[in-house]
């Protein structure tokens, strides 16, 4: 056998093309170069951003922590109002409902509980259920409704009118308060 060698023969051209092209490949990777820096300068800035905004945010939460917590403090150690102070207290006039109307115990005990507040609210000073009276306006309809009239007696002597909706259901009575003051 015949030993063969072969050349292989190319242009120069062909050899530096190649041969700058590899170098422009390998100075993108050298660290010495201009790309590269801004690169890893990049990462490294936003990096530094982040953490400054971060520590910005922990920064605020901390004060607003701070802040919090006197008022809370403050707050709580707020004196007691003293004896000498007057504080407004209402009273609702926890008797007896008034008597009449044609609801059991139960409901007129339900019906004076709401009652009581409301005409407070509407300026009575005390409602009292002794003095009160309750008169039927209109009969239970088919389907259970009647309307009762109820005028609440006060310790003062006023009288707060109000007009009372009852409406049976399976499950008890629904009752619906209308001042007519």
């Amino acid at each position: 056998m015949e030993d063969q060698t072969i050349v292989e023969q190319r242009p120069v051209f062909e050899n530096n093309e190649k041969k700058e092209s590899k170098e422009i490949k390998d100075n993108n990777n050298e660290p010495g170069d201009d790309m590269g820096k801004g690169k890893n300068n990049r990462t490294i800035l936003i990096v530094a951003i982040a953490a400054f905004v971060l520590c910005c945010c922990c920064l605020l939460a901390g004060i607003a922590g701070y802040y919090a917590f006197i008022t809370i403090r403050s707050v709580e150690s707020s004196p007691i109002p003293q004896s000498d102070q007057i504080v407004p207290q209402s009273d609702f006039g926890n008797d007896n409902p008034p008597s009449g109307g044609l609801g059991n115990d139960i409901l007129k005990n339900d019906t004076w509980n709401v009652m009581a507040p409301a005409a407070v609210g509407l300026g009575c000073d005390r409602p009292i259920g002794a003095n009160s009276t309750i008169e039927v306006i209109q009969q239970p309809d088919a389907n259970g409704v009647w309307i009762e009239h109820w005028t609440v007696a006060c310790e003062s002597g006023d009288t707060y009118l109000f007009e009372v909706e009852y409406i049976l259901d399976d499950s008890g009575a629904t009752f619906n308060i209308t001042s007519l003051q």
